[in-house]
């Protein structure tokens, strides 16, 4: 039902070059300057008298004004007419004057600048309509028009039409998520090929990882993506062609992809959680990993395993339904989690603890929240509760009642 949406989203920006006025009279041209993007168009319009537009000897100098391009309109005193019109095809800054009479030295001047932004690059290719229209869609227009710098990472009409069926008509119904992925091709940096170097892992706009590979054909590939044509130059920054949409991960890939966090994906997948926390979200985990695992008593593990209920609650204790940074963390604050019991944090300069155990990597984010890495396990208080250890190293601490068969009594080391 979407796709009507997007045919006529498609249709009303596939031309960006923008008409802009000037209007000239006794003794102005309105406005004397303006900024504008490579490809636009500008007319002078007459609102009396008889004047021209002249871009190439300067009426009050009589030298060049040594414009990137020199041009020199015929006057004309016809009221409503069009001086002049001209497509401004290189950046740069334009003077010009009116050469009639005094005109100029009664203040007849004006001036024109024009920027190719990466924003611009993208508008005025004809290989990127899809890309356009989700970035204005999302509002980014300003952000990539703005003074950067700025890497875009920029996938072709052909690289969205390799998304899954359905895919693309969902994004634009969705613009926080769509938001996302268009920020996970954008790094805050002029970043010309001549700078990635193989293996180099760079932060994007969204603040997830890209990893740069080249091969030994020196062949740049953004997350295994080619990238097609490299340094488009823009006047904030650089633009990559890629041939393949960058999709950023979720907090279930964050794990999946782990070499540290096996058990948790295990744990997981095995209560089902996958979809939950590959869904929109937001949400923030707190990651325990195979360390924090490995510090359960023997056989705590692959008991929860067989008592689902209680493993689930165990992971839902680890997830907030809200994307919490750290720089939003604060001492003492308590924060409720999905199995709707309470995680408290604790703010030192040893660092940041999520009750007793603490944060070890900070700020892993993905596309639907972040994820906190931390190293012990976070067990859930219940109504019913003993003081008892179900790790090996006392530091660590819980209130837990796990139908009384993972218990050790702290003070004879026996399981009860």
């Amino acid at each position: 039902k979407y796709f009507p949406l997007l045919l006529i989203t498609l249709m009303a920006v596939t031309s960006h070059a923008t008409v802009h006025i000037i209007n000239a009279g006794s003794y102005y041209y309105n406005p004397s300057s303006l900024t504008i993007s490579v490809g636009d168009t500008v007319e002078w319009i007459n609102d009396g008298g008889l004047h021209d537009v002249n871009a190439n000897i300067n009426s009050q100098t009589s030298m060049s004004f040594n414009n990137p391009v020199s041009f020199q309109s015929q006057a004309t005193s016809t009221v409503g007419a069009v001086i002049h019109s001209q497509v401004f095809s290189t950046t740069g800054t334009y003077n010009y004057d009116c050469s009639i009479g005094n005109h100029a030295a009664a203040g007849m001047v004006g001036s024109i600048t024009v920027t190719n932004t990466i924003y611009d690059v993208v508008s005025n290719s004809t290989d990127h309509t899809t890309l356009k229209t989700a970035i204005d869609l999302c509002g980014l227009d300003g952000a990539l028009s703005g003074a950067g710098p700025f890497t875009l990472f920029a996938p072709t009409d052909a690289a969205f039409n390799l998304l899954p069926a359905g895919l693309l008509q969902d994004l634009i119904a969705n613009v926080p998520k769509l938001t996302n992925i268009l920020k996970h091709h954008v790094l805050t940096s002029n970043s010309p090929s001549g700078s990635l170097s193989n293996n180099l892992v760079v932060s994007t706009l969204l603040g997830t990882d890209v990893k740069v590979t080249i091969n030994s054909s020196n062949s740049v590939f953004i997350d295994n993506v080619l990238v097609s044509v490299p340094d488009i130059p823009a006047d904030n920054g650089v633009v990559h062609v890629i041939d393949a949409v960058l999709i950023p991960p979720t907090i279930y890939d964050i794990v999946s992809n782990s070499a540290d966090h096996t058990t948790l994906k295990v744990a997981i997948d095995t209560c089902s959680l996958d979809g939950v926390l590959s869904g929109s979200g937001p949400f923030t985990l707190f990651a325990p990993t195979d360390a924090a695992f490995d510090l359960l008593q023997p056989g705590t593990l692959a008991s929860l395993l067989n008592d689902l209920p209680q493993l689930t609650n165990i992971l839902k204790h680890h997830v907030v339904g809200d994307s919490a940074v750290s720089s939003s963390l604060s001492d003492g604050q308590a924060i409720q989690t999905l199995n709707l019991t309470d995680l408290t944090v604790n703010i030192s300069m040893s660092g940041v603890m999520i009750d007793n155990s603490s944060v070890t990597k900070a700020d892993m984010i993905g596309s639907n929240g972040v994820v906190h890495v931390i190293d012990a396990v976070l067990i859930p208080s219940t109504s019913n509760t003993y003081n008892v250890s179900i790790i090996e190293n006392d530091e660590y601490l819980y209130s837990v009642n796990i139908l009384g068969k993972y218990i050790k009594n702290k003070h004879n080391n026996q399981l009860v």
